[in-house]
């Protein structure tokens, strides 16, 4: 249950980080500042899924130590269940957060590459939107070793 809840906040938050950069562009802001937002966004969104994961395992923790009068039997049986979601949220969030930087870059490096041939000055300004969508997929990565070991 604990792989669930940390699935559906890291996405919620996620959702509502890509909202709130939108948002700025739609109301005009410029880029670099809607970079900036989108940066600050994301640092919030992995402080916030840390917070998280660290209160579900705090709790899973105190659940099992007042569980340990139970019979041991139900008690592996919720491990094994455990197990199993703690599976599909890390296959989720990685499948998901791949799938994420890929269209990300496929927008993204089709148009570094196109202002690199006109300015060749203007490719450190290119990759640096590059990386930031490879770095959706570096974010899940994290999420999913936080979800194996925590």
């Amino acid at each position: 249950m604990n792989a669930a809840l940390i699935f559906i906040l890291f996405v919620g938050l996620l959702i509502s980080s890509l909202f709130l950069c939108g948002f700025a562009v739609r109301k005009g802001l410029k880029p670099a500042k809607a970079v900036l937002i989108q940066l600050f966004s994301f640092a919030l969104l992995f402080m916030i899924s840390f917070a998280g994961i660290s209160f579900v395992a705090i709790a899973e923790d105190s659940l099992i130590s007042s569980e340990a009068s139970l019979n041991s039997f139900s008690e592996s049986a919720q491990v094994k269940s455990d197990k199993e979601w703690d599976s599909l949220a890390m296959a989720l969030v990685m499948g998901l957060s791949s799938i994420g930087s890929g269209i990300a870059v496929a927008a993204a490096a089709p148009a570094a590459i196109g202002a690199t041939s006109e300015d060749p000055k203007a490719f450190g300004k290119a990759i640096v939107f590059v990386g930031l969508a490879e770095g959706v997929s570096i974010f899940g990565l994290l999420i999913a070793i936080f979800i194996k070991f925590i």
